[in-house]
């Protein structure tokens, strides 16, 4: 078994659901702000973790019965605690062997993060970004939340997906509550040279959703009820197609 093999193996004992490896290189083109060797300027390697939603807690926020097991298992308990546990873990792992390692969290408030997750997981072979500007990864498709270590280890890095399983069905823009997901404006650029095409997606109006402003909700309800219609919506997350894990 090589280190990189070995690393990985004890991510998932941690309880990691995928592993992927990026080297830096994969980086070059990121603003400076945003590239992994401000953060740490020893790195050569990042190392992104995903662990999956449950289905079961993404039923309930779908049908808007109940908020709080996705509140509390898809954002509180998932981002802020588990993720992050693992991730610790891991760069303990590698500071154990000799390679300085800085774990990155999985949440940040607003929008001030210094790196970007999704794109990680695309350099570190996880996933596409889809129409929605989730990462799918094939198997759980956009269910699913990462994080990130960056360490001095020169690690085997994984192979980035060249297929792009977004076929633009438009589930996510059909569920989007505020219409923040256009059909036909794009943004499109390219990840380590490789091409993407994702939506123009209208920040405020999401902004605003998760806020429980500016939907069809507003001024129906009393300012708590609009918040548990609209808060951690999650619907183009909730309803993308993509993934072969479907529990049922």
């Amino acid at each position: 078994m090589s280190f990189t093999q070995e690393m990985k193996a004890f991510a998932a004992q941690a309880g990691a659901d995928l592993v992927g490896v990026a080297p830096v290189a994969r980086y070059a083109g990121a603003p400076e702000l945003f590239h992994p060797q401000r953060l740490l300027p020893q790195t050569k390697c990042v190392v992104c973790i995903a662990i999956r939603h449950l289905h079961g807690v993404l039923v309930p926020q779908n049908d808007r019965v109940e908020l709080y097991p996705y509140q509390m298992f898809g954002y509180g308990w998932l981002s802020n605690i588990r993720l992050n546990m693992v991730a610790f873990e891991v760069a303990r792992f590698l500071e154990d062997r000799g390679y300085l390692s800085c774990p990155y969290p999985s949440f940040h408030q607003g929008d001030n993060a210094r790196l970007s997750l999704r794109h990680t997981a695309v350099v570190a072979g996880l996933a596409t970004l889809g129409w929605n500007n989730l990462a799918i990864t094939p198997k759980y498709g956009t269910k699913q939340r990462f994080v990130a270590v960056l360490t001095s280890a020169e690690l085997e890095p994984d192979p980035m997906i060249e297929d792009d399983p977004c076929d633009r069905c438009m589930a996510c823009a059909n569920a989007c509550p505020v219409g923040a997901i256009p059909r036909d404006e794009e943004i499109a650029y390219e990840i380590a040279g490789h091409p993407v095409r994702v939506a123009k997606l209208d920040k405020k109006k999401c902004n605003d959703c998760h806020l429980g402003k500016g939907g069809w909700f507003e001024n129906q309800y009393p300012p708590f009820v609009t918040f548990t219609v609209a808060g951690h919506c999650g619907r183009c997350l909730i309803n993308c197609p993509k993934g072969t894990y479907a529990p049922a």
